[in-house]
């Protein structure tokens, strides 16, 4: 499939490993380059908003339209200086369907439809593996950027994660890597750290996101990190991954 603007899948190799809190980060420091950015949610747990500042009770999102039948892209909310979209999943009883919302193509066929401004990215914080939004975001997408743990479980479960990119219609070139939570005292985490990068090669962002509590502390303050700890490691961290992932973005892109 042919894209004319970027459209990144941020996911997890397993839950937990901070996909969300990096794909709001993406989005923020994208934003802050003046860059156009929609962001938009495809967890049903709902999270992403509070990265951004929305209050907890508010329910609405594209998700919640949609199984009501209205439009979903006027659960859009526009985020500081109009740079950036967010679009929330939008909360939705415990027990509604695992289908998820029509195709396979739908968020595809979707996103081409939207009116773009030049040199717009799209950031899909996808879901855990077995969800149907999941496969909506890897088929809507133009690349991924993977999460890993610093654990032997990342490596285990690596091989199964790339094929099942492979299937939603993303080669290699185009799926990118980076370890989060990393811990330089922990000598296992060094372990990991070395085996990945012989595994994946360029493909591995050069540096890993460390462990660092200011990401915590921001989130239970719903404040942007790059705001609350400006020169906190994961800041640093989270900066660096932005302008390694920009030049792939941007080198990749057909068209645009």
């Amino acid at each position: 499939m042919e894209h004319d603007m970027a459209i990144l899948a941020v996911c997890g190799v397993k839950g937990g490993c901070g996909a969300t809190t990096v794909a709001a980060a993406l989005a923020l420091l994208w934003q802050r380059q003046q860059r156009p950015v929609l962001a938009m949610d495809l967890c049903r747990q709902n999270l992403l908003r509070l990265h951004f500042g929305m209050e907890w009770h508010e329910a609405d999102g594209w998700r919640r339209r949609r199984d009501a039948g209205a439009d979903w892209a006027r659960a859009a909310w526009e985020v500081g200086d109009r740079h950036l979209t967010l679009v929330p999943h939008g909360r939705v009883e415990e027990d509604v369907d695992q289908e998820g919302p029509e195709p396979e193509e739908w968020l595809r066929d979707e996103l081409a439809q939207l009116e773009r401004q030049p040199g717009q990215r799209t950031v899909l914080d996808l879901p855990a593996r077995g969800v149907a939004e999941r496969q909506q975001g890897l088929k809507a997408a133009s690349h991924a950027l993977v999460m890993l743990s610093a654990d032997p479980a990342a490596c285990a479960l690596l091989d199964a994660v790339e094929a099942e990119l492979h299937a939603g219609g993303l080669p290699a070139e185009r799926i990118f890597f980076v370890i989060n939570h990393f811990n330089p005292l922990r000598k296992l985490d060094g372990d990991v750290e070395l085996l990945l990068r012989k595994k994946l090669g360029p493909r591995l962002a050069p540096l890993p996101i460390h462990r660092d509590e200011a990401v915590r502390e921001a989130f239970a303050k719903q404040q942007p990190l790059f705001d609350y700890a400006p020169a906190s490691q994961a800041a640093d961290d989270l900066r660096q991954l932005a302008v390694w992932l920009s030049v792939r973005l941007d080198a990749g892109r057909s068209g645009a």
